[in-house]
């Protein structure tokens, strides 16, 4: 450990819980982009067909790997019990009738008949609401349940669920790209993915200032700098997530609005491929390290500064003295 930053950081949350938050936030993001355009008329009718065939999935797989965390289903289930004093909870219970209601959406928007009458198209638009609350929710909690976590001061920021939210809506747009260009149908995808360009550089915006806003924020306090540090100095956060989830996408969005007017088919479904991949992988990546170099802060005492350590054969962490530098 460098002898610099003293803080033990946190090993029970891994990648199977970055891919649950991830998911979460693909699936939350991909929903209200779907369920928006629903509302704004059958030119953005595909990337809602697209958005609601990849919400669902997103949220299942994601609960999976949740499970597979926990180690049974057992857990997860006693993993909703006391909503009103635990976020686990809450969040159990928000991302269930989330679930519910993007499937209902789904299965009653692309196989059944229920639009085609007055009552079905008020009902769809009634469930579209409520799923967009949930979705928020959903990409929200994702933010909170680190916000909450009382050990780890660089989650205990009201910036964590602001970043959680706008990078949940950038992987779901992205996610909505890869879904129109892997099904291509012609001029109306291409119709699509140039506004759609512009729309996900806006929203990579928003995320880097919403990320430099945390981190300038965790910067001015000394017990979350340190991992603010960690995670500056780490070449995945910065060459993983910076430049590849959020500089490199923002370029090829404004090269597919406003750089290729006389490029060909190919071109176009190229340059959007590639950038919504890298904004998903960025997404993934920014999970997994805000996850990673969440550390327990070092500690003042009297002049001498402890930091907390787990011994092996000890249940929980104790204190422990730092060694001399």
């Amino acid at each position: 450990m460098n002898p610099k930053m003293n803080g033990q950081i946190q090993t029970e949350w891994g990648w199977l819980v970055a891919i649950y938050l991830f998911l979460g936030g693909v699936g939350g993001g991909a929903y209200t982009i779907a369920a928006v355009n629903s509302f704004l008329g059958e030119a953005l009718e595909r990337s809602t067909v697209v958005g609601l065939w990849i919400s669902f999935p997103a949220l299942i797989v994601g609960s999976l790997c949740l499970v597979a965390d926990l180690g049974s289903p057992s857990r997860t289930i006693l993993a909703g019990m006391k909503p009103g004093t635990s976020w686990i909870a809450r969040g159990f219970w928000i991302i269930s009738l989330f679930m519910v209601l993007a499937f209902a959406h789904t299965v009653l928007l692309l196989f059944t008949e229920t639009g085609a009458s007055a009552g079905g198209q008020t009902l769809i638009k009634a469930i579209a609401i409520a799923g967009i609350v949930c979705a928020v929710l959903t990409m929200a909690y994702t933010g909170i349940l680190l916000g909450v976590s009382k050990g780890i001061t660089f989650w205990r920021s009201g910036a964590v669920p602001v970043v959680f939210v706008v990078s949940a809506l950038v992987t779901g747009h992205f996610a909505i790209m890869i879904g129109l260009v892997l099904f291509n149908a012609g001029a109306t995808t291409m119709a699509a993915l140039r506004p759609m360009g512009a729309e996900a550089a806006v929203l990579v915006v928003v995320e880097i200032m919403a990320i430099a806003f945390f981190l300038q924020a965790a910067w001015k306090l000394p017990d979350p700098r340190e991992s603010a540090e960690r995670l500056l100095a780490n070449p995945l956060f910065v060459v993983g997530y910076v430049l590849g989830g959020l500089i490199a996408p923002l370029a090829l969005m404004l090269l597919l609005y406003r750089g290729l007017t006389h490029s060909g088919e190919g071109t176009i479904l190229l340059v959007a491929g590639l950038g919504a991949i890298l904004g998903l992988l960025g997404g993934l990546i920014l999970r997994r390290t805000v996850l990673l170099f969440g550390a327990l802060p070092t500690l003042n005492i009297g002049g001498f500064e402890f930091r907390r350590v787990a011994r092996p054969k000890e249940p929980k962490a104790g204190i422990g003295l730092l060694p001399p530098q």
